[in-house]
């Protein structure tokens, strides 16, 4: 009877082994695809980023605007000469004459390269620009489908119509502000807009 039971005992751990390695082997095959489809579930086609950049973005702006800051991270450009200075204020003040023009002279321009003042602000004149008419656009779309509602469409009307007005001026406003400073030779972020840039490398 002892000897049939030291026999059989050595028996039973090299059973239990393989089946052990087998569990692992399976809860390693589990873990690795569920790590695969976590990384599958988290990646973002290019458009999916900058929308969220986007929505980032104006969050950010729309905080700064509300604190009073026209524009962060002010700085004075030392190799800015008075022609770099020039082209950079009309980059943003020809926007309320001809609207992307004189920044896209600028960016085309071979000379413009080596004067990476006058680039930074054609860039960003140009964004501000897009973003503007942009808003505006999809403001004005929204207005549209809002008037479908019985209820709500003159209210919804009267408020278009009194904000219009306000957006416009403000717009010009801010135009003929950023250009001064760059007139000033001074560097500076526009909220929200220029941080978006700089994160797709575009500035």
């Amino acid at each position: 009877m002892t000897n049939e039971t030291t026999d059989r005992n050595p028996v039973m751990p090299e059973e239990q082994e393989p089946m052990s390695q087998e569990a692992s082997t399976g809860q390693s095959a589990a873990e690795q695809t569920a790590a695969g489809t976590t990384g599958k579930t988290a990646e973002q086609t290019p458009v999916e980023r900058v929308a969220s950049s986007v929505y980032e973005q104006a969050g950010q702006a729309a905080d700064a605007f509300r604190r009073g800051e026209l524009m962060q991270d002010s700085l004075v450009d030392p190799l800015a000469d008075s022609d770099d200075r020039l082209i950079a204020m009309l980059s943003y003040v020809t926007q309320l004459f001809v609207p992307v023009i004189m920044p896209a002279i600028v960016l085309l321009s071979e000379s413009s390269k080596k004067r990476p003042f006058q680039r930074y602000h054609a860039v960003q004149s140009l964004a501000f620009v897009v973003g503007f008419w942009a808003i505006f656009l999809l403001a004005g779309v929204g207005v549209a489908i809002m008037q479908i509602i019985p209820v709500l469409n003159v209210l919804i009307g009267l408020m278009a119509l009194c904000l219009t007005p306000v957006y416009w001026f403000a717009g010009v406003l801010l135009t003929l502000y950023y250009g001064y400073q760059a007139y000033k030779g001074k560097r500076f972020a526009i909220p929200g807009l220029t941080s978006f840039l700089r994160d797709q490398n575009w500035i």
